[in-house]
């Protein structure tokens, strides 16, 4: 007479059973083998309880290895394994909405919340059986201290020592080296060296106080709040602004600062003021103190105009030579130059001194008409007279000192001397 496994219900045909049917039984047999190790069941949940049941010798849905649960529960689904003394090993995947009991008797159940998914196994212990959740204790998982709760994203970092979040982590991430991931905003290169693409900030301070970026073109160190952009050499000795191996600026502790041009020292503060290594060209110089010259070249504007009023610009320079044998009487005027007046120029109280070097040949000429600034004036001249003719065949030299007393006010100081 057959008889049937406990577990799985197959039934075991005995000597001379099944006399005709034997084929029939086998296949059967067949299905719930395949079943019991690798059939995923759906199970439709219906109000508050279930029975999952294994029946002898047919297949039922007890027998599946995989149970998808589903339908539409009105709340917490007791399921309940028949019979009670089959041992079993469920894999569990709850989608109905509602938390499943698993319950095989009167022993300890397991609750398979909605959307969870559980590993269980039912003992078969009778009418006292009891169903156990193997999934819980897969070791390390579960462990405090280690990539742990699955559950919880926070509970993990957490044990893990993290203070970061999911999200923070995500978006600092540093990609494999080599590789450079969209949406991150710091990658790392093949050398291990962290890059910024253009336009991306490595921001400093609470407010993004200070900023260092680069846009494709030009890299910026930009102050965003209200203080000062500090270099402070603490520890150092130097803070250096460099072109490859060329100085350009050099500011030493406790000692000077130092301008380049081209790798070479040219300005350089002291202890008492500044040192000059070459020419100084400016456009003015105001010294409020003692001045002390060991050499001065002075420039000497060169013209060859015998006609017309002269123009002295004094922007041009103190010292003016004609070269050109003079053809007639001459008016000169004195300004800044084209678009400067000397009375813009110079201030109340100050005063410029020109020479004009003029040539003359058989004829002499002389300067008989004086302005300033377009305005005639009259000089004060050496002896007390005007020139009334200039010295034939020499040179003779004008010497204007013009002091300024007031606006478009002038004294002017004036000389002529033969040299020949």
């Amino acid at each position: 007479m057959a008889t049937y496994t406990t577990n799985g219900g197959i039934k075991k045909i005995a000597t001379g059973d099944e006399s005709g049917t034997w084929g029939t039984s086998t296949n059967t047999n067949f299905d719930i083998i395949d079943r019991i190790t690798n059939g995923v069941g759906s199970i439709t949940l219906t109000g508050t309880t279930h029975t999952l049941t294994t029946s002898d010798g047919t297949l039922s849905d007890g027998m599946f290895k995989v149970l998808v649960l589903g339908g539409s529960p009105s709340g917490t689904n007791t399921i309940t394994v028949a019979p009670n003394d089959a041992q079993k090993l469920y894999f569990i995947k709850n989608g109905s909405g509602q938390d499943a009991v698993i319950s095989q008797g009167s022993g300890a159940n397991v609750t398979v919340g909605n959307g969870d998914s559980a590993i269980v196994y039912c003992d078969g212990g009778g009418a006292g059986a009891a169903v156990a959740d193997i999934s819980s204790d897969f070791g390390a998982l579960a462990a405090s201290n280690n990539l742990s709760d699955l559950a919880s994203a926070t509970t993990a970092l957490t044990n893990l020592g993290l203070t970061a979040t999911a999200a923070e982590l995500n978006r600092n991430d540093i990609t494999t080296l080599g590789t450079v991931q969209a949406s991150k905003t710091v990658t790392a290169d093949a050398n291990g060296d962290v890059l910024w693409t253009n336009g991306d900030k490595a921001n400093f301070g609470t407010g993004g106080d200070f900023s260092i970026y680069n846009d494709g073109s030009n890299t910026y160190l930009a102050d965003n709040g209200d203080g000062n952009i500090i270099l402070d050499t603490v520890n150092g000795t130097a803070i250096q602004l460099k072109a490859g191996s060329d100085d350009m600026v050099t500011a030493t502790k406790d000692a000077d600062v130092a301008l380049y041009f081209d790798g070479s020292p040219k300005l350089a503060t002291t202890s008492t003021g500044i040192n000059v290594a070459g020419t100084a060209v400016t456009d003015g110089v105001t010294v409020d103190g003692p001045l002390d010259i060991e050499e001065v070249l002075e420039h000497v504007e060169t013209s060859t105009s015998t006609t017309s009023t002269i123009t002295i610009e004094a922007t041009d320079g103190a010292v003016w030579y004609f070269t050109a044998n003079q053809t007639a009487n001459r008016t000169i005027n004195f300004r800044g130059n084209s678009g400067l007046s000397l009375n813009s120029l110079m201030g109340n109280n100050q005063s410029m001194t020109f020479s004009i070097v003029m040539k003359q040949g058989s004829t002499a000429y002389y300067l008989n008409a004086y302005q300033v600034d377009g305005s005639t004036i009259t000089p004060e001249w050496s002896g007390g007279s005007a020139p009334t003719a200039g010295n034939a065949d020499s040179l003779d030299v004008y010497t204007f000192t013009i002091i300024k007393t007031a606006s478009a006010t002038f004294t002017v100081l004036a000389s002529q001397t033969q040299f020949a």
